[in-house]
This record gives C-alpha cells, sequence and structure tokens, in this order.
C-alpha cells in the first residue's frame, strides 16, 4: 500500500535520528537541535548546518529524575530523559533558548554533560519594539553567528544569510498556502501540524517541494462538510500530538492557532531586501510573543481576540502543559480578557504522555454540548 502523505510528513518529525541521517549523507553537513520555541534558523541553515527543532516525546521518565524534580515542565524532562538514553546522539550541537527558569536550569544540565560538539545558550531580549532591545538583539545573533562558524568551520557572509533567508520564506510560504487549503476544509488540522513539525525538524528544500506536490493533489478536491464550531488553538505545544485528533473527532473545525509549535513559527518571514541581520531581527519582533515576553503594542490576548474575530471563530481551545510556568501564569488572565470578550473558552491540561487523553476527551465533548446550548 502506497504511504499517504501525512504518513510521508509523520516519518520525517516522528524519526528525527533517520532524518538527520538522511541529511548529512545527502549533504555531508552538520546537524544543530534547537529547542522551543525560537532559534535563528537561517543563521544556522546559513552556516552549513541544518537546524532541527527538539520535539519532546511521551516518554516514560526515569533516568531524566536524577537531574530535574517530578514537578518541571515534562518538555524539559523528555529531552533529558531523550539524552540519557542516547537518542539525541546524533545531533553534533544544541542551541537552548532562554525562555524560562527550566530552560535556563536545563541549558546548565546540558553543558555539564558535554555531549556535543557545540551547547550554547540563545538569548532572546525579553522586551520588543524599541532601539535598546534591537542593538541587543544584533549582537546577540552575531555572537551565535560566531559560535556556529567553530561548529561548521564556515562564517557565513550577508550574502549566505540571505540565500539561507530565501530557503525558510519558500518553506513557510508552502506551509502558508497549505493552511489555506485547513481554512477551506480541504485537509485536515492533523496533517497541517505533521505538515508543519517536518518543516521545523526536515530538510528545508525537501520538505517544501513534497507540500508542493501535495497542494497539486488537492486542486480537485472538493472540501469536507463544513463541521459546527470553529476554535482557534492556543497555548504552547499541542501534546500529545494526538489531542489534535481528538479535537477533531469531536466535532470542532480547527481554523488557526497561535501554537508555539505551530502557526506561529509560519508569522516571522524575513525580508529579503533588509540587511540580513535587520531582516532577522524584524521578523522575530513580527512573531507573537511567547508567553513571558513583553510586546509594547499589544497583550498577547489581544493578538488571540483578533483571530478569532478575523476567522469568525465560535470559541478557543487553550492547550496547557502541566508545570509549564510562563504559561500557567498567563492562562488565568487571558481568560478572563476572551470571557469580558464573549469568547468560549477551554483550558486543557495535559502532559506529552498519551495516557491524559481519556479525560481531554470528556472536557472537549462537555465544551461541544456547551456550544451547542
Amino acid at each position: 500500500m502506497a504511504e499517504s502523505w501525512q504518513e510521508r510528513f509523520d516519518r520525517i518529525w516522528k524519526f528525527p535520528d533517520q532524518t538527520a541521517e538522511k541529511w548529512k549523507k545527502k549533504t555531508g553537513k552538520k546537524v544543530l537541535g534547537w529547542t522551543l520555541p525560537d532559534a535563528p534558523e537561517e543563521l544556522i541553515y546559513a552556516s552549513g548546518v541544518l537546524p532541527m527543532a527538539l520535539l519532546a516525546r511521551g516518554i516514560d521518565f526515569s533516568l531524566a529524575d536524577a537531574h530535574f524534580q517530578g514537578f518541571a515542565c515534562s518538555y524539559s524532562r523528555s529531552l533529558l530523559e531523550l539524552l540519557e538514553q542516547g537518542k539525541l546522539d546524533f545531533l553534533d550541537g544544541i542551541l537552548i533558548a532562554h525562555t524560562c527558569d527550566t530552560m535556563r536550569a536545563f541549558d546548565l544540565v546540558v553543558k555539564e554533560m558535554e555531549r556535543f560538539e557545540l551547547c550554547e545558550s540563545y538569548r532572546l531580549p525579553r522586551v520588543y519594539g524599541n532601539p535598546a532591545s534591537e542593538r541587543y538583539f544584533r549582537q546577540e545573533l552575531e555572537r551565535i553567528r560566531c559560535r556556529l562558524s567553530e561548529l561548521s568551520g564556515h562564517y557565513p557572509d550577508a550574502e549566505e544569510i540571505r540565500s539561507a533567508i530565501k530557503v525558510f520564506h519558500q518553506l513557510k510560504s508552502a506551509l502558508s498556502n497549505l493552511k489555506t487549503e485547513l481554512k477551506a476544509g480541504k485537509i485536515s488540522a492533523r496533517l497541517f501540524f505533521s505538515a508543519l513539525r517536518a518543516g521545523m525538524v526536515g530538510d528545508k528544500e525537501e520538505v517544501r517541494q513534497m507540500i508542493e506536490q501535495y497542494r497539486e493533489e488537492l486542486k480537485n478536491k472538493e472540501p469536507e462538510p463544513e463541521k459546527k464550531f470553529k476554535v482557534i488553538l492556543a497555548g504552547k505545544v499541542a501534546e500529545p500530538f494526538e489531542i489534535i485528533e481528538e479535537i477533531e473527532k469531536a466535532g470542532f473545525w480547527v481554523v488557526d492557532d497561535l501554537l508555539a509549535l505551530g502557526s506561529r513559527w509560519l508569522s516571522a518571514v524575513a525580508e529579503l531586501e533588509q540587511e540580513p541581520l535587520t531582516a532577522l531581527i524584524k521578523a522575530q519582533e513580527r512573531k507573537l510573543p511567547f508567553a513571558g515576553l513583553t510586546h509594547q503594542k499589544k497583550s498577547r490576548a489581544e493578538w488571540l481576540i483578533e483571530r478569532v474575530k478575523e476567522n469568525q471563530a465560535q470559541g478557543v481551545i487553550y492547550l496547557l502543559q502541566r508545570f509549564c510556568e510562563p504559561y500557567e501564569l498567563e492562562v488565568v488572565g487571558m481568560e478572563q480578557e476572551l470571557k469580558e470578550a464573549g469568547i468560549a473558552f477551554l483550558r486543557l491540561e495535559s502532559t506529552y504522555q498519551p495516557a491524559s487523553l481519556p479525560a481531554l476527551r470528556t472536557r472537549l465533548d462537555a465544551f461541544y454540548e456547551m456550544l451547542s446550548e
């Protein structure tokens, strides 16, 4: 039986070791893993290294407990477990975004392990939209640029960074076009998010070509019958990944999202006409800030309310990872703001383990009934 498109996309991100091995065999170049939610991927790619998003897995924790307490977030603990089991040994380097206290501690633990040729921190500005933060960010990107050259043996010039920006521009454009098929009801949210994860993990040009081929097949496909309720997904990640299927099975039509591991990744497209580092800085500023960062123009709730209105959605499903402190702190105020705006809101708390699914199914059914009434 021929492999479906969903299976092809799944294979790229579900088996990152095989994806990395294929890349290395094809190009002879190295692979660097980066922790969610952000990394200067164009800079990594321009250095001659494949940037690969590190997606945690729903595995049992045993070895990770030697490093982190049980109330650390399941993303950090899952990555530690994979590290200790040797399942990330295919990486040549790792870049760790300092997004919260847990990830700062994770950074220190991984550096102590000395598993990779390069283990580096990535320190994003805490506030965007002012000259001081832009100056700081430029210095940080230049520092990362130098550190990457130590891994790859190549310091990328401006034209090489611009070429890398073009590669990501084309990939994100293809994914954005695929998202229009989601909104048109031609594909499932499950398939869209799988393709997006493939883009974050795999060979960028290969995934773009796959998406373009798939869209050709969709030209003559009729939309599925419209579901009753449109919803927007919010939060950091949709985990366990099966939760997306459960949301669709419950009768909801996912038309948009503000997930860190989702459409947020598509929102930061660097401009080809600008000086390369300036383009990367401006692209990062255009991204929806993740929880814990401040944007001077509007709150994250305001971003979300705008998406609800644009898509004429009936509600928001907020996916909260247990013990993820920035999002746990955010969700209370966000829920209040959305309810004041008359938007139905469901908070689903889970871990990466599929064992949390049965309780989530019950809450999804109850939310559907509430909207029906």
